[in-house]
Formats: C-alpha cells, structure tokens, sequence
C-alpha cells in the first residue's frame, strides 16, 4: 500500500475507496481515516493537515448523505413497501476522475455508486426500519447526484388465479377503440386497483378467448399487474369476493406471483378443450365419421375475422381428440382438444378453405357454428409456479 495517498486532497470515503478490496472489518472512511494515521505516524505531521477542505472526487456529496436518506424516506412514504434497494447516478467528471485514481493506484478499489448506495442504505434503514433487497425491491430508490433529485421505480403488484368469463360479449381486454365497454381485465382490475391504489393495470393470460366464447370449467391461468401500487398487502379474498359478484367473471386460486411466471403463461403451449354448438344438415352417423378425418396435423390460414389485425400466415396445429357429445334440437355440440392455438371455428366450417381440413369439407355441407366454449386448460402439463412465497419479482 502506497501511504502517499494519505496527501491526496480526498475525503476519508473517496481515499478509503481507493484499496476498498483489501481487508475486512473497516468501513471505506475507516481505512481512508486509518490510512491517514499510519501516514501521520510515520512522517511525524499533524494528521489534520492532511485533510483538504473539499473533495477533489466526490465535492463533498459523503457529507450529503443523511440529508439524503431523509429526502428518501420522505418521498417513499405515500407507498406501503417491505423491502429497498438505494441506487444512484454520478456526473461523468466524477466517474471519469474515479476511473484514473483507480487505475494509477492498482486498481483495487470500490466504486463511488456502491459505497454511496450502501451509505445511504443504512441511513435509509435506520429511519424506516425496512430491510435492504439487493435482487427483488419492493421499491427501487434511484438518487441522482448530479442534480439532487430522487427517483422511485416500484415494484409492480403481481396476482395469479384463474377466471371463468361466464357470458359472452365481453373481450378479455380493454378494447383500443373503445367498441366494448368492459373487459375481463378491467372487472378484475377495478377492485384490485381501488384497494392497492395503483395506477395502472395489465392483464397476462395463458391465451385468450373469442368475445363471443365463454370460459368455462377450470378457468384460463392470468397474472394481474398493478404498476406502480401505494398498497402491496392487498386482501386476496376481498378481491375475489368483488370480482365474483359481477355475475360476469369469477376468479379463483388467487396468490401473488413473480415476475418470471408472467413469460410462463404467455408463452405456454397447452392443450385446451373446447365444445361447440353447430348447425348443419348432416346426420348424427355423417359428423361422427367426419370428426375422426380431422384428427391430426391441421393447416390454418390466419382466418378472414382476424386478418385485419394479425399477420396473414399458415400455421400447423394439432387436433387430438373430435367427438360428438349430443344434439339439442338442430343443433349438435361437438368437443374438441386442441393444441394451442387452433382456431375452433374455423375447424367447424372452413373459412373458404383457409383451415384445412375441415369439418364442412370432410361432410360436403355447410356447417354454421353457433356458440363456441373454452371448458378445460390443461396446463397442468407445465409448472408454472416457481416460488410459493413471492409476492412479486424485480421491476
């Protein structure tokens, strides 16, 4: 160690910071203090004439550092966290000086942001009495230097369950044109948002369904984010009480959730059971033998309803199961499992041939489909969950 360090024009932090690695037991302005004695010690000099009346790296921003724990625990306060992670900015002057006092001194030394953050962090903690999280924060507090300003980015709020849409009419979300007036999103949304105060909301579904097809038996897996919420202990049973008196939707299975399950559920590739009610001439005899053709590999063209909104491609999908269930009347119900995917629709009536085959082709008549729905989600095939205990990952 170079003891000639001691007559740089730094503060304790800045000069301890310099052989930040090396040794253990001391703070970064203990080793710059302790640096200064061995340095006065030996060359027999008063230790105050070793200190500089300002910093030439940092300015003084250490002296700053209560008064900037204090600003942050007064801008965190409108929000309910358990956990915090200080971050912080520096000019390029500073970084700039720091970089060439390392490289000329060894280069063992600890960086300005992490002894900062972690300065500000114990301060942080004394005054809040909330724990420091290095991986998942429930709020992440970014202070800038440069221009004595804080900011906060926190932790969206995260909920899994599962939702049966119980009419039809309604799309699983908000509409862009404003065409529908509620969606399965904003009904599980809304009490979500008044008790977590939140400000904004996005719904992740394992797919989605028609506006037109319900979502019945097990439910379609979702995750609800609630971005920037001023509540995190939210009451799950409450929420499900709410939402399930709109006679609309039911949710259920509700638990918070982590943030790597949401590219889970999106990008899940589950079989998923379905009835439809058609209309057709055939006899019973006629559509039980067609169904068994349509088993197996089927082609789909991006179907005409949704060509003005989708990329107009072939796709292959794969049709497991085909069975005639009853008949109503004129109509006959038909289940299907299908790899995801699929559109069911089309698979009943052709869509002028873009899904082939088909069951009108297989019948050589015309099928008109009158209802469609979604009764079984088989994403018991994948694991989803990946902690029982989270309640929400990184932003």
């Amino acid at each position: 160690m170079d003891l000639e360090i001691a007559k740089l024009k730094l503060c304790d932090h800045c000069l301890g910071r310099i052989y930040g690695l090396r040794g253990h037991g001391l703070s970064n302005e203990e080793r710059g203090r302790a640096i200064r004695i061995l340095y006065a010690m030996e060359n027999n000099v008063n230790i105050e004439e070793l200190y500089p009346q300002k910093c030439d790296l940092c300015g003084g921003i250490f002296e700053k550092v209560e008064e900037y724990a204090q600003y942050a625990a007064e801008k965190v306060k409108e929000y309910e966290f358990s956990t915090f992670l200080i971050g912080s900015k520096f000019s390029d002057d500073i970084l700039k000086r720091e970089k060439e006092l390392q490289e000329k001194y060894g280069g063992e030394g600890e960086s300005i942001g992490r002894e900062f953050n972690r300065e500000v962090g114990k301060r942080f903690m004394k005054l809040t009495g909330k724990e420091a999280d290095l991986k998942s924060p429930d709020i992440a507090i970014i202070i800038d230097t440069r221009y004595d300003s804080v900011e906060l980015e926190i932790k969206p709020l995260l909920i899994y369950g599962r939702y049966r849409k119980l009419v039809r009419g309604i799309p699983q979300t908000k509409w862009p044109s404003g065409k529908y007036k509620e969606s399965v999103e904003e009904i599980i949304a809304k009490p979500v948002m008044e008790l977590s105060k939140g400000e904004e909301h996005l719904l992740h579904g394992m797919g989605r369904e028609d506006i037109d097809a319900r979502m019945l038996g097990n439910g379609r897996p979702f995750i609800l984010e609630i971005r920037r919420p001023r509540k995190r202990n939210v009451e799950l049973k409450e929420i499900q009480r709410r939402v399930n008196s709109s006679g609309k939707v039911e949710i259920f299975d509700l638990r918070f959730a982590s943030r790597d399950e949401i590219a889970k559920i999106k990008n899940a590739n589950v079989r998923k059971r379905y009835r439809v009610g058609i209309e057709t001439n055939a006899t019973e005899e006629e559509i039980k033998n067609a169904l068994k053709e349509i088993i197996g590999k089927i082609k789909q063209r991006t179907p005409l309803r949704v060509k003005h909104r989708r990329a107009d491609k072939i796709r292959i999908r794969e049709i497991f199961e085909a069975r005639l269930v009853e008949k109503r009347g004129e109509e006959y119900v038909i289940e299907i499992l299908a790899e995801s995917g699929a559109y069911i629709k089309e698979l009943m009536h052709g869509d002028e041939g873009r899904t082939m085959p088909n069951l009108a082709e297989k019948l050589g008549k015309e099928v008109k489909v009158k209802w469609l729905d979604v009764i079984e989600i088989l994403d018991s095939e994948i694991n989803i969950q990946t902690d029982k205990n989270s309640s929400g990952d990184s932003m």
